[in-house]
């Protein structure tokens, strides 16, 4: 209730004049356009205790008429970078706009303090046999999050999306707008999305990219559909190969589920659910790597997985950061019983694919016994958010339409093809051109919307 009142509070009162920002160039850049001042905010809800944000701004080219607010995903510390090296994509954005990010709170980035963690790729473990199995998973997790947790314990445990959001709205409200325009690609819809919640009146324009449905209100039929998502990616490619390699597929993870193949190029073994992790990402890359997937699954009947191995040192399923930020967003279990359930019925609604992907697999093993609890979990949006737009490719179209279709009135640009992230990784023209009207006008695309 006071959570509420606060909130309350905040967007009924009016915007305030923009403070006094000192922009300079940024650290270590002389030769760009790209802007940079530091905003003090506060480190958690009441508290006393500041951070510092670094805050980049790309000036409007022509007469400015509002800004424009980006997070690029990741999730990850160096945006400022990134906005950098992508400068022209807001080059249209720019003839009536500013376009702004910051390093977010805690990562390695232009932002102080930052949380002294291990940021590098952590593998994907094994699903546990048992629940002793699941506590020395837990057990390990809460060890390398104490690690990190020590550092500073009450910024890692502010880390969530909900904090960023917090920040966005501190940057907002010292930009001295009214309204915000909030860009978020990849993990940045998740962050876009935690905004939204908590500052409906304070958005103008929403665009999410690739993003993952944070505003699901039952996780389980989330996980649910975000494995069928998963297995759609698979049949694309079982419809272009030969007759007959669909059932080949199933045989071979069946194989390595009771006995990992072994790799030996990558001195590695994968086990049934590594395999449909592996295979999935190949599959997904398009037609351009069908027949390396074709070739991967013969050799390995013979014995060798090695063709299934990722690019990099690591041979194995993994993602980036730790978990930081994942493990306050998204819902976590201690019990092996449930996970075993949620598993099974995975591999009844996507027998190819499985619970082999982040949020049923990474996520659940890499936060159990996580030293924080779980700060913002998914919920959905309000009603008052103005219609929002979204785009996806093959696999990230379904679940961006389930973050966008809760707000009545929204658009969905379709992409018909691999990838991820149309608008900032992939540079689509035509994306852009969408986005751009539509953060700069308020025009959504018409329904049916098509790039390529």
């Amino acid at each position: 209730m006071i959570r509420t009142f606060l909130a309350l509070t905040v967007l009924t009162t009016p915007a305030p004049a923009a403070q006094d920002l000192t922009w300079a160039a940024c650290p270590g850049d002389t030769a760009s356009e790209l802007r940079c001042a530091d905003l003090p905010v506060a480190l958690a809800p009441g508290s006393d205790r500041k951070l510092t944000l670094k805050v980049a701004r790309l000036p409007a080219t022509g007469e400015k008429k509002g800004t424009v607010m980006i997070n690029f995903g990741g999730p990850q510390g160096d945006q400022i970078a990134i906005m950098r090296s992508v400068a022209k994509i807001f080059t249209r954005i720019r003839q009536s706009m500013d376009v702004v990010t910051w390093d977010p709170r805690g990562y390695p980035g232009l932002s102080t303090p930052v949380l002294q963690c291990d940021w590098s790729l952590l593998r994907t473990p094994a699903f546990p046999r048992d629940q002793a199995g699941l506590d020395r998973l837990a057990a390990a997790n809460k060890v390398r999050g104490d690690r990190c947790r020590d550092t500073d314990p009450v910024l890692f445990d502010h880390m969530d999306s909900a904090s960023d959001a917090r920040d966005a709205e501190a940057i907002r409200r010292a930009l001295g707008e009214e309204r915000m325009n909030f860009i978020g690609t990849s993990y940045g819809g998740i962050i876009a999305q935690a905004y939204a919640r908590q500052f409906p009146a304070r958005v103008r324009t929403m665009y999410v990219d690739g993003t993952g449905n944070h505003g699901a209100a039952n996780w389980d039929r989330e996980l649910t559909a975000m494995a069928r998502d998963r297995e759609h990616q698979m049949d694309r490619f079982f419809a272009w190969a030969p007759k007959g390699v669909e059932r080949r597929w199933r045989r071979l993870v069946a194989k390595a589920d009771k006995e990992p193949i072994p790799a030996p190029e990558v001195d590695a073994r994968y086990d049934g659910t590594q395999l449909r992790a592996l295979g999935s990402q190949k599959a997904g890359r398009g037609p351009a790597g069908w027949d390396a997937l074709l070739a991967a699954i013969k050799v390995a009947e013979g014995g060798d997985a090695s063709g299934f191995a990722p690019g990099g040192r690591n041979p194995y399923p993994g993602l980036m950061g730790g978990g930081v930020k994942e493990c306050l967003d998204f819902p976590r279990t201690e019990s092996q019983r449930d996970l075993a359930r949620t598993v099974r019925r995975l591999r009844q609604v996507a027998p190819n694919t499985g619970a082999a992907f982040p949020m049923a697999w990474h996520a659940p093993l890499t936060c159990a016994g996580w030293p924080a609890p779980v700060a913002n979990p998914p919920s959905p949006l309000p009603g008052k958010v103005p219609p929002m737009l979204g785009a996806g490719t093959w696999l990230d179209y379904a679940p961006t339409s389930r973050v966008v279709e809760q707000v009545r009135g929204s658009r969905m640009i379709r992409f018909d093809g691999p990838g991820h992230n149309l608008f900032a990784a992939m540079a689509n023209a035509c994306v852009i051109g969408h986005v751009s009207a539509y953060v700069t006008t308020g025009k959504l695309p018409p329904r049916g919307t098509e790039c390529s």
